[in-house]
């Protein structure tokens, strides 16, 4: 479900060169994170995808809407929150830039930290959040390995093994907020990546592939936000629950 996603946004912004848009979701996630108190089944994302932006910029882009969101609030709707989210907004939310550490960076930190982490497997919660503990701001975490992650990302040309990707992890233990890079959109390497890397059926994506080899689709980068977790942040909620009306928790039906 979510990369097909990824693809219309590919297609989308390959036709009309930027796109954004918020819409709701939904994940078929495992039964076990209803305990991580991060995820939910139906949520809704704001998306922004272009294709003359670079990976910087993109990045960019997404720590000035975090900034730009939480300075907006404080400014201009304090009174609905708390003096101690207020306090730790303030410190915790500083004008951007916001440090950039790459995942083999953040495999060291955490190993240092007490943490059994196998590299070139996605990073769990609970040492995802910790990095941004550290730093005590948001911090990007960069440059994922290629096995750990979807075959829609772009190999990094200058670090061979590793995706033009990145999250932008939020302080105070609540972890990712924002995942994102940029996309693959050459015909042989998607498919070298489905097959190889995946092991995933041709057939299942086909439609997207056939645009590729006629060189429809063009190199974008992008990302997704998610609006329950920053919400869930923002009031330092102790379960994304809290954070929308009718709740979709993984294995438990909701309202």
């Amino acid at each position: 479900m979510q990369s097909s996603l990824i693809m219309y946004k590919q297609l989308y912004a390959s036709l009309l060169d930027r796109i954004f848009y918020a819409a709701r979701n939904i994940r078929l996630e495992p039964v076990e994170n209803k305990y991580t108190g991060r995820h939910l089944v139906e949520f809704t994302q704001v998306d922004i995808e272009a294709s003359d932006i670079s990976i910087s910029e993109a990045m960019k882009l997404g720590e000035r809407a975090l900034y730009y969101t939480v300075r907006r609030i404080l400014n201009e709707y304090s009174e609905l929150l708390d003096y101690s989210e207020i306090e730790r907004l303030e410190n915790e939310i500083s004008k951007p830039p916001y440090t950039r550490i790459t995942y083999d960076e953040a495999v060291e930190i955490l190993r240092k930290k007490g943490f059994d982490i196998r590299h070139g497997e996605e990073l769990p919660f609970e040492a995802e959040a910790r990095i941004a503990i550290e730093y005590n701001s948001p911090v990007w975490i960069t440059n994922f390995p290629v096995k750990a992650r979807g075959f829609y990302y772009l190999e990094d040309p200058a670090r061979p093994g590793y995706n033009m990707d990145y999250n932008l992890i939020l302080p105070s233990g609540h972890g990712e907020v924002l995942d994102g890079g940029c996309r693959e959109y050459r015909y042989e390497k998607l498919r070298e990546k489905i097959i190889e890397i995946h092991k995933e059926p041709l057939d299942k994506y086909e439609w997207f592939l056939e645009l590729a080899r006629n060189n429809e689709i063009k190199p974008t980068c992008g990302w997704g936000m998610g609006v329950e977790r920053l919400v869930k942040y923002i009031l330092n909620l102790k379960h994304i629950a809290y954070a929308t009306p009718h709740p979709k928790i993984p294995g438990v039906i909701g309202p």
